[in-house]
């Protein structure tokens, strides 16, 4: 469960991230995918379902990116 909370959280942090250098959000982003298909090639982990969470932590920052940048 922790894991899952995890990635939606690494991924809203990436993108809020992006506020600061989008080179660090395409960075870290490139890093997790790196790393989430090491751990299903070596450990017959399904990276695709952490990547999906990791892709809605980074929705959720685009969200709340958007909605800031409407408000103010």
């Amino acid at each position: 469960m922790l894991h899952h909370v995890a990635h939606v959280g690494f991924g809203l942090l990436t993108s809020i991230c992006s506020i600061v250098s989008p080179i660090l959000s395409i960075i870290n982003t490139i890093c997790f995918i790196i790393y989430e298909l090491d751990e299903e090639w070596n450990l017959s982990d399904k990276a695709y379902e952490e990547i999906m969470e990791y892709m809605l932590g980074l929705g959720i920052g685009e969200i709340i990116l958007l909605i800031f940048h409407i408000i103010i």
